[in-house]
């Protein structure tokens, strides 16, 4: 798949000791990024519909991560960021492709 786009992915490392997040650093990421809505279910079993979906090899998506659909060296999250509400790992020969859906 060729994914000629760029994300950026910061992931929750803790908590700052006054009731908010701390987050990792930024790592960028090729991407291929659709906007359209699929149903899935969450990690709650709650099904919901996509506002866009990515797909990306190396990325660490995983639910509750922060993505932001372009490259950014920001050390906390910009507003623009989308929560990852779901993700899997696309089989038969993809590689490490993943896909992530953002409600």
């Amino acid at each position: 798949m060729r994914l000629p786009e760029t994300i950026t992915v910061w992931t929750r490392s803790g908590n700052d000791g006054l009731g908010g997040t701390t987050w990792s650093a930024p790592a960028s990421y090729p991407a291929r990024v659709a906007y359209s809505q699929k149903r899935f279910v969450d990690a709650n079993g709650d099904e919901k519909v996509s506002q866009a979906v990515c797909y990306s090899e190396g990325a660490t998506l995983i639910t509750g991560a922060l993505v932001l659909f372009s490259a950014s060296t920001a050390a906390n999250p910009p507003a623009a960021s989308r929560t990852v509400n779901a993700t899997s790992q696309i089989p038969s020969g993809a590689g490490a492709l993943k896909k992530a859906w953002f409600a």
